[in-house]
């Protein structure tokens, strides 16, 4: 035969019907050059049927043919066909059209390869994330009983990963520190730096940046505004690669009631007063962390009374989009308000729940 002669290994099949048999039995064989005219099934229903069954790779198909007019043509290649060659063509065409065939297989396969490889690194990246997640989840409070203080929250990540973290630090008996923040972006750039603020807020020892010794020797807690002034300064000098945090710190007197609280460019807090079920907004927005190295933050101090609730939360639900429009706010007070006698621990899903409806 011509082509064996040119070097190509050739497997012949008798019909259409033979044909899918080969197909089936030998893997390797990725093109296909039949004759149109067989018994039992012609080349166009051989070429239907190649084209329309998965074998789990990519089959050249060329029709041959006597007839090479234009209708002939037309119904080959709908029929699935790559290539359409007429029985009188010159053997060098026809060697030059399988070989031009199988570059475009070479590169089929490649592409394929390499999509393979791209599947794999995804779901590594995946997996790894996944595994992440779950990491910074245990990063969050389990305690939620602070003497006559309750904490409840609810922790919900618009991606595996993100810059969204909230904690509390138990100082000692008598102050407790709550803050949430919000590193800007999304996916494992945002959660490093998010965990790196976090290990530094929890890191006590020595002069740290909530915590230093003072004259005598004793241990202090820092005032809020100093806490988030100690971040700006070690965010901004380290570059951040354009990312920031935004931020709400508060340290809790559980001696007196007083709260003192400090804003970095975060939402403000809602507190609900527990006699009347009055709503007030506390807070000024204030400069963000790791931006710019004047800023300066200021501390807004308060005093709770037994059964009042302080709400901290991120953008992320009062931009949450009902609609055509955002929660805002003003909406996000109501739904707290809605909670009014609920136990305290199923507060913050049940406003989640509200927000999804």
């Amino acid at each position: 035969m011509l082509l064996e002669k040119r070097g190509y290994e050739i497997l012949v099949a008798c019909d259409g019907i033979e044909a899918l048999s080969l197909l089936e039995k030998h893997e390797h064989i990725q093109f296909v050059l039949s004759d149109w005219v067989m018994p039992n099934m012609d080349g166009v229903e051989l070429c239907q049927s190649v084209k329309s069954n998965d074998y789990n790779r990519y089959l050249f198909f060329v029709l041959l043919s006597s007839q090479d007019d234009h209708k002939s043509i037309t119904l080959g290649i709908n029929a699935g066909a790559d290539d359409f060659v007429a029985k009188n063509t010159p053997v060098d065409e026809l060697d030059a059209r399988i070989k031009a065939g199988f570059r475009t297989l070479d590169l089929h396969n490649q592409l394929v390869e390499k999509n393979h490889a791209l599947n794999t690194a995804y779901a590594q990246i995946n997996s790894d994330l996944m595994v992440a997640s779950d990491l910074i989840g245990k990063l969050l409070p389990i305690k939620r009983s602070f003497s006559d203080i309750e904490l409840a929250y609810v922790h919900q990540p618009s991606a595996a990963i993100g810059g969204d973290m909230l904690g509390c630090i138990e100082f000692d008996d008598r102050y407790i520190a709550f803050y949430i923040f919000d590193v800007s972006g999304h996916g494992v750039a945002s959660a490093l730096l998010s965990f790196s603020i976090h290990h530094t807020l929890n890191t006590l020892q020595g002069d740290s940046a909530t915590m230093y010794t003072d004259r005598q020797g004793k241990r202090q807690v820092r005032k809020a505004c100093d806490v988030l002034a100690s971040l700006n300064r070690t965010y901004t000098i380290n570059d951040n690669h354009g990312l920031y945090a935004t931020m709400v710190y508060a340290v809790l007197d559980k001696k007196t009631g007083e709260l003192d609280v400090a804003f970095a460019g975060h939402p403000p807090l809602i507190k609900v007063e527990a006699s009347s079920g009055s709503i007030e907004r506390i807070g000024e927005s204030g400069f963000v962390i790791g931006m710019f190295d004047f800023a300066t933050y200021e501390s807004t101090s308060l005093v709770l009374e037994q059964g009042d609730e302080v709400w901290f939360y991120t953008d992320g639900i009062t931009e949450a989009q009902l609609g055509d429009e955002m929660l805002g706010e003003e909406a996000l007070e109501n739904l707290i308000a809605s909670t009014r006698g609920e136990v305290m621990q199923d507060k913050p899903s049940l406003v989640i729940e509200r927000v999804k409806r």
